[in-house]
This record gives structure tokens, C-alpha cells and sequence, in this order.
């Protein structure tokens, strides 16, 4: 194996410096949840996490997944276990961040600051009417940039190469690992909105009345007075506000994962730093949403004009857009489900791994015997 080198600037040996050129070019390879044996920074190079001495090591040899490797990560992006694991993780997520929720609903609704005691008090309350929504908005996105990320492929440093790769390989994408981050993150929101929308329509069409129908019931009920349009209401805001915020998180998360070379404990600050700052990026599309037209936004933005002073209209922005509380909720909330959908996906791999080396112990232990 080629000589490595310590992410602390440690020597191993002294022909590391003839190979740093190289390593100026090492091929990229494609995104994992192997803990074990790489980050999840998709679309870079290899790296491995040491457990002695707590540092990332730099794999000096050059190597790229096989045709096989490649289709065992697609096969497990697409499984049942990677979906079962998002929304595990959205229900997780969900409970523990349910008073904060209720709170900043509050907050908003009755127009008082957000830390008041009278926000906090029954914090479960309604919770198990909206759980399955919740965890279904929140869990989906996980399992959604993990599947779309299998299919996007990025460059490799020389275009001969690439060629013959992606010649080997067949259904391969030729994408800088940039664009490709977000280009999944982008399809990931999209395709988030679009399966969450009608549930969303479903639960705000059952709030407006006495008693709960059930979903089912209300859903057929929707149908069959306006066919598919009821569940396609604010679907277009809906979208450009997911995708927007999808692309620019998984975008931003995996480039800083990349650039502060982060071990897998530390990742979750990259995660939580992206998502603050995609929702602020996505803010401006909950005008939208809110159903303002044009004529609104150009209110809106001529009265922040009409602040007198510059904290007062970054203030007047910042409470029409909603960024501030709810930012941090979104923060906290994206950094710990995808910590928690990571270390699912890590578990089941590990046990699919050791059932594996058990099979095969188990057949060279039947054939010996036959023999």
C-alpha cells in the first residue's frame, strides 16, 4: 500500500513528499456510510478514520470502485432499509423537537416572544395527530440525497481516464463532485416536496374541521369533489422552496465535510452549518408559499426600504422571512436526523456485513464437509 499521510501534517515517511503531486490528482470516488472504511463526503477522495489516534488518513494509492462496488451502493441507496431508516430518523427527530415546534408556533401565532413560558406548557400536545406528517417531511430527505447522490458520479482528474471509467461502467454520470452535491440535493428537495405536498394539503384540509375524519377518509373525500387539484395546492412554492434549500444544503455539507476534512463525529457542524444556511437562502420563497402575489412582495420590500435605520429593516426582513428561531430549529433538527439516519444505515451495514461473513463461513464449512 502507498505511504500515507497524517491530516496533522505528520510524516509517515519521507516519500510522502514526492507522492503529494499525485495526490494533487487522486480520483474522486462516490458517496458511502461505510464508517469504517470512508467519510461520507461524497464525491472526494478516499479517506479512512483511525480510530488509535483519532485523525483522518489519507490514502496515497489512487483507486476507483468497481462495477460491482458501484452497484452494491446504488442497490443499498434504493433498499427499503435506507427509506425505513429516514423516517425512523424523522420520527426521532420529531419527538424531541415537538415543544420547540409547538413554541415557535405559538410564538408566531399570538405574536409574543418566543422564549415565554406560556409557549413551553403542554409541549406534546397534538403531537400524535401530527407525527406521521412530520416525520414523513423530514425523514424522506435522508434516503432521497442518499439515492439520487448514488447516481451522480464526479469527474476525475483526467478526461482519458474518465473515459475509460465511465466506459467500464456503464450508467455512469460525468459531473464535477460540486455540481453533482448539488444537483442530488436539488432533485432530493424536489422530489421531497412533491411526495409531501398532498399529505400536507390532507392535514390542513382535516384541521379545518371539528372532528377528525381520518386521512383516508378525507383524502377520497378531496378527490372526489375536485379530483387531483385539491392535493396540488401550493405545490409551486412548495418546490422552489425545497429545492432550493435541498440543493444549497447538500451542496454546502459535503463541500465543507470536504474542505475541514472532517471525521464522521465531527460532520454533524458541517450539517448544521448547511442547513442554517440554506433555509436562509430558501427564506424569500415563504412569501410565496404564504400566498403574497406580486404586488405584495413589492410592498414588502418598499416598506423594509422605508425603515429608518439599517438594523431596523434587516430587522423588519428578518421577521417577515422567519429567519431567526426557526433557523436554528431547522439547524439543530437536519443535523441531528441525518446523524441519527447515518448511524441506522452504519448499524444495518455492519450487521449485513457480519451475516455476510457468517454465510460464508457457514458454505466453506458445508463444503469441507462434503469433501
Amino acid at each position: 500500500m502507498a505511504p500515507t499521510e497524517k491530516a496533522n501534517g505528520e510524516d509517515e515517511s519521507s516519500s510522502i513528499d514526492g507522492d503529494r503531486n499525485n495526490q494533487q490528482h487522486t480520483r474522486r470516488i462516490t458517496h458511502t456510510f461505510r464508517r469504517r472504511k470512508t467519510t461520507t463526503i461524497r464525491g472526494r477522495r478516499l479517506t479512512e478514520y483511525d480510530d488509535n489516534d483519532k485523525n483522518i488518513t489519507i490514502v496515497g494509492e489512487e483507486r476507483e470502485p468497481t462495477h460491482q462496488e458501484e452497484q452494491q451502493h446504488r442497490r443499498e441507496a434504493v433498499s427499503s432499509m435506507s427509506f425505513f431508516c429516514g423516517i425512523t430518523a424523522g420520527v426521532f427527530q420529531a419527538g424531541i423537537f415537538n415543544p420547540f415546534d409547538r413554541a415557535l408556533y405559538l410564538s408566531i401565532t399570538n405574536q409574543v416572544p418566543f422564549l415565554r413560558h406560556e409557549n413551553f406548557r403542554n409541549p406534546y400536545t397534538g403531537f400524535l395527530q401530527s407525527v406521521g406528517h412530520r416525520a414523513l417531511s423530514s425523514g424522506l430527505y435522508y434516503p432521497l440525497e442518499n439515492f439520487f447522490c448514488s447516481f451522480l458520479v464526479p469527474s476525475h482528474s483526467h478526461l482519458n481516464e474518465c473515459e475509460e471509467i465511465l466506459g467500464q461502467n456503464p450508467g455512469m454520470i460525468h459531473l464535477h463532485p460540486a455540481l453533482a452535491n448539488f444537483l442530488a440535493g436539488t432533485f432530493a428537495g424536489t422530489t421531497n416536496a412533491l411526495m409531501v405536498n398532498p399529505v400536507t394539503a390532507i392535514k390542513y384540509k382535516s384541521w379545518g374541521r371539528d372532528f377528525n375524519r381520518g386521512m383516508v377518509t378525507e383524502a377520497m373525500e378531496m378527490f372526489r369533489k375536485g379530483g387531483l387539484r385539491p392535493f396540488t395546492n401550493g405545490l409551486y412554492p412548495t418546490v422552489l422552496r425545497d429545492l432550493c434549500f435541498g440543493g444549497t444544503y447538500t451542496f454546502l455539507r459535503l463541500e465543507l465535510q470536504y474542505l475541514f476534512q472532517l471525521r464522521p463525529d465531527q460532520q454533524w457542524a458541517a450539517n448544521m452549518t448547511a442547513a442554517a444556511l440554506a433555509t436562509v437562502v430558501s427564506a424569500p420563497f415563504n412569501l410565496r408559499k404564504g400566498r403574497y402575489n406580486f404586488c405584495d412582495i413589492t410592498r414588502f420590500m418598499r416598506d423594509a426600504r422605508g425603515q429608518q435605520t439599517t438594523w431596523q429593516r434587516m430587522r423588519y426582513i428578518q421577521n417577515r422571512l422567519r429567519v431567526g428561531w426557526g433557523t436554528v430549529r431547522v439547524a439543530i433538527g437536519m443535523a441531528f436526523g441525518h446523524l441519527v439516519y447515518d448511524s441506522l444505515m452504519g448499524m444495518y451495514e455492519d450487521y449485513d456485513d457480519e451475516r455476510e461473513i457468517k454465510l460464508k463461513q457457514h458454505n466453506q464449512h458445508h463444503q469441507h464437509q462434503h469433501q
